[in-house]
């Protein structure tokens, strides 16, 4: 008997699967929300693609674009928050995908909690000031010591 990834991991509506953007930089997360079954019986997930922005993708889809899986974040709401979530999902259906302001991650957390935000492009933004700081340090530091 076939089971889905679903069902397998015992997804509810709202769940939130993350994935390996891709196989071999395995650092940058994808991450897509659980829906539910669709009235054809389908296990149905929603995501914010960067060449698509939102969509809905099937069980079979969702299979065949990750091969891995990191892990899952639980919604941790009640039924009611849970419906709102999914809505809150399903609203943005056709937003476009925007790396800096509205990611795969941005898009996960806003369904899930209500607010956007990204941890990976934040992460992002500290390296790279830490990096263009220590830049100029170096840069000043040279001038410096030429000037002597």
């Amino acid at each position: 008997m076939y089971l889905s990834f679903a069902q397998r991991m015992n997804l509810r509506p709202g769940d939130v699967i993350i994935t390996p953007k891709n196989i071999f930089l395995k650092i940058i997360e994808h991450y897509l929300v659980y829906l539910g079954i669709n009235q054809f019986g389908q296990e149905v997930y929603i995501e914010n693609d960067y060449r698509n922005g939102v969509q809905c993708i099937t069980d079979e889809h969702f299979c065949f674009k990750n091969p891995a899986f990191k892990g899952i974040r639980r919604f941790t709401g009640d039924e009611t928050q849970r419906y709102w979530a999914c809505e809150r999902a399903k609203s943005l259906l056709s937003a476009k995908y925007d790396l800096a302001r509205f990611n795969f991650e941005n898009f996960a957390n806003y369904v899930q909690y209500g607010k956007s935000f990204s941890i990976q492009v934040n992460a992002a933004n500290s390296t790279f000031i830490t990096w263009a700081i220590l830049n100029i340090a170096t840069t000043v530091q040279k001038s410096f010591n030429q000037s002597l």
